[in-house]
């Protein structure tokens, strides 16, 4: 009986592992659909305090306009409107005019990649 067991165990980790894996893994977004909506700047910095992004806001348009509000209570406000394309691929990229966003779905939430050694990046929820 112990021999049935084991692999029977040995499977059940497996599934369990590779379910556990499975949801923690980034993907791209499928569609330029998926984009559209209003992004908010993020840090990894654990430090909650005032930075030069505080008010930055970014909002993709379905039909292929953006607006970039940027700026904090250390950086004067600036906006800055234009068009965005979506590029699919692995990763999906979004291109601002002629500035690239690498666009990853990770943790219920769709991130415009700005930096990923800093780990900034503009998200929004899905």
């Amino acid at each position: 009986m112990p021999l049935i067991v084991r692999p029977q165990l040995q499977l059940l980790m497996l599934t369990l592992t590779a379910c556990f894996l499975a949801g923690c893994t980034s993907q791209s977004p499928t569609s330029r659909q998926a984009l559209v909506g209003s992004y908010v700047y993020k840090s990894q910095d654990p430090e909650g305090k005032a930075s030069d992004h505080e008010w930055d806001r970014l909002t993709l348009q379905g039909d292929g306009k953006y607006d970039l509000v940027q700026g904090g209570p250390t950086k004067a406000k600036s906006e800055k409107t234009g068009s965005w394309t979506f590029t699919g691929g692995d990763p999906a990229q979004v291109m601002l005019d002629h500035d690239g966003y690498p666009a990853v779905v990770k943790g219920g939430e769709v991130r415009l990649m700005i930096d990923y050694d800093t780990g900034i990046w503009y998200a929004k929820n899905k």
